[in-house]
């Protein structure tokens, strides 16, 4: 008797294991998602709002996640959308779960974007908030990218591994960008002052979700950019005027951490072609031609206004390897043009 009762509390214990913090109950995970608030910004106020907790637990169900991880409404359905924390914590006690989803979505008149949380009610405190944002068009595209943020990071947490495939978009843009440039070495600032900056070019995106980080969806962007630099020699040592023209082949890696917000820093490859002119009291102008490779650290921020418009804000750090190496930093303001998208299903 003893023997069987050992066996099954071994068994018992093997199927409620701690991981990162988080326990796995022996009958799997259930998590309950609560009536959501849906916020309509736009004019077309004749419109029924759609019903987003049935939408979203439809795209939850459509995840084939076996019966380690269940997804239900609230069996006391009729309450109003619970937004405080307050709300959150008697809703989770009333129903007595713990697990509970919960947040709004948000329709403007381009665009529509999703905000959700997953609350413990035993830490009492939010786990993850998850965003998702597309065009008005694209409900049904946000809902299933929702759907799988949330499910890939419960599925990271408790090491579920229920996920084999995911939905990115590909994407084509235009940079258009301006800003200011200078020298960081002293010995430079001396001889050389710089003014303007300004590119365009085309970035690339070959999925938009390729991995998720802390709940964050990371990718990757490349492309090509060209940049045009204008530059004076300090007054106070002779007249010159340098052009320099850049070819930058960057690779970047992006982390949404909002709605609309995200980060990115990268590294590129940069070929350089120079035009220095420059006179002084006792000899004719000369003019010098010099062309040679660098390399370009960058890190910034992006601003989507929604799917196709995106403002910007970069810092450029460029190492020029010419006969004396040049570094410069170069702050940049500029904005994104959508040109192409298309919807991929991606492996893990």
């Amino acid at each position: 008797m003893k023997t069987v009762l050992f066996f099954f509390a071994a068994i018992m214990l093997l199927l409620s294991v701690p991981v990162f913090g988080l326990e796995i109950p022996a009958l799997g995970i259930e998590i309950f998602v609560a009536p959501l608030l849906y916020i309509d910004e736009t004019e077309l106020s004749n419109l029924s709002p759609p019903t987003v907790q049935t939408d979203l637990l439809s795209a939850l169900w459509a995840v084939e996640t076996g019966v380690v991880l269940r997804f239900n409404r609230l069996r006391n359905n009729q309450i109003s959308p619970p937004q405080s924390l307050t709300e959150v914590v008697t809703v989770a006690r009333n129903e007595r779960i713990e697990y509970l989803l919960y947040g709004f979505v948000t329709r403007r008149a381009h665009s529509v974007q999703m905000e959700i949380r997953l609350f413990n009610y035993e830490d009492r405190r939010v786990e993850q908030t998850f965003f998702s944002m597309d065009d008005s068009e694209n409900y049904d595209r946000m809902m299933r990218d929702m759907s799988l943020k949330i499910i890939a990071y419960i599925s990271g947490v408790f090491n579920l591994e229920i996920i084999s495939e995911r939905t990115g978009v590909t994407r084509m843009s235009i940079p258009v960008s301006l800003g200011y440039w200078t020298p960081m070495e002293r010995s430079w600032v001396d001889l050389m002052l710089g003014t303007v900056v300004a590119g365009s070019g085309l970035e690339f995106v070959p999925t938009d979700n390729l991995f998720v980080f802390r709940g964050n969806v990371c990718y990757l962007s490349t492309g090509i950019e060209l940049k045009y630099r204008f530059g004076i020699g300090n007054p106070s040592r002779y007249e010159a005027v340098k052009h320099t023209l850049y070819i930058t082949l960057p690779l970047r890696l992006n982390m949404l951490l909002a709605r609309q917000h995200e980060i990115f820093m990268g590294v590129g490859f940069v070929y350089f072609l120079e035009f220095f002119s420059m006179a002084d009291m006792h000899n004719d102008p000369r003019t010098f031609v010099f062309n040679n490779f660098g390399i370009n650290f960058n890190f910034g921020y992006r601003f989507a206004f929604n799917e196709d418009i995106s403002i910007f804000f970069r810092n450029n750090f460029d190492i020029l390897f010419n006969e004396r190496s040049l570094l410069t930093y170069s702050p940049v303001i500029g904005m994104n043009f959508q040109i192409f998208n298309r919807e991929v299903r991606n492996r893990w």
